[in-house]
């Protein structure tokens, strides 16, 4: 059995997706993703430390019907609802909050999508194996021996580059950036991902949406695609994936294996509302059959 820990924040969704559709007040946030994404590695166990809205009952009884220990979660009274629109143009998250007193957003807002959590409560970094940490904005505390998943912080990538990065960072960490995060960087999300694994001496493995994952790793530079997969609407997939890459590290896989079993989990993902697709899928024992990779050096 491997344990992974998810430290990482939760919210409630309206999602619009052009021109499929729209879905309204569904459970979502990085952690619900997250610890859903991990326990569809075979074998995974999660433990997960975020807020818990009383306001909303659903997310305990989510996580309490996969098993899923919440001891270190904390009581709130809310948590932040958002509009996820989806379009050809782009993707835009926004609070369903409008506190600059106009209906039109203005240049110098930059709202944070995403409350983050406190600190965890003691004993949660305890017997992890694998920890999943969300938009850090410091290292996460973890035992020496802890594989790290680190999905930067998006605001703090574009603001600070590599030093925020080489801030939260340590030895352990795999870094998991998304090809919105990698864009701030360079133009070329591959190239970034290059970059950041040259600058900072570790792992990365770059999820690409729908187009899979691209790894930078000790032995070379692997594309991992899903040519089956189908999108039906996007949100949740990149915190899934993130987390089935660190449940199948922590258990021992190498990287590119790692980054077949969250291409996988991106596959559920992709095929539904939320997290609908994600808490109907079963564990895999082994990466999708028809999840494909190429060695690029």
């Amino acid at each position: 059995m491997t344990l992974v820990g998810v430290h990482a924040g939760l919210s409630v969704d309206h999602l619009v997706t052009e021109p499929v559709g729209a879905r309204f007040s569904c459970p979502g946030g990085p952690a619900l993703f997250a610890a859903l994404g991990a326990r569809l590695v075979a074998g995974t166990h999660v433990r997960v430390s975020c807020p818990l809205p009383e306001d909303d009952h659903r997310f305990a009884r989510i996580f309490d019907g996969f098993g899923i220990d919440r001891i270190h979660c904390h009581q709130v009274p809310t948590v932040p609802r958002l509009w996820i629109l989806n379009s050809a143009r782009g993707r835009r998250i926004v609070t369903q909050d409008t506190t600059a007193g106009t209906e039109l957003e203005t240049p110098d807002q930059r709202p944070e999508p995403q409350d983050r959590p406190p600190a965890p409560t003691a004993g949660f970094e305890d017997g992890l194996d694998g920890l999943v940490a969300s938009s850090p904005t410091e290292r996460p505390a973890a035992n020496p021996d802890t594989r790290v998943g680190l999905d930067p912080h998006q605001v703090l990538v574009a603001d600070q580059g590599l030093e925020y990065l080489r801030r939260v960072v340590s030895a352990t960490t795999v870094l998991l950036p998304s090809r919105v995060q990698l864009a701030l960087l360079d133009v070329d999300p591959r190239r970034a991902a290059r970059s950041l694994a040259a600058g900072l001496g570790l792992p990365v493995v770059a999820r690409l949406d729908a187009e899979g994952s691209y790894v930078v790793a000790d032995d070379g530079i692997w594309s991992v695609r899903d040519r089956a997969v189908t999108v039906v609407e996007t949100t949740g997939a990149g915190d899934a994936c993130a987390a089935a890459v660190v449940a199948a590290l922590s258990a021992g896989a190498d990287p590119v294996e790692a980054a077949m079993f969250g291409t996988s989990v991106a596959r559920f993902a992709l095929a539904g509302w939320g997290h609908e697709a994600l808490a109907a899928a079963t564990p895999l024992a082994r990466p999708l059959p028809d999840i494909t990779t190429r060695k690029e050096n």
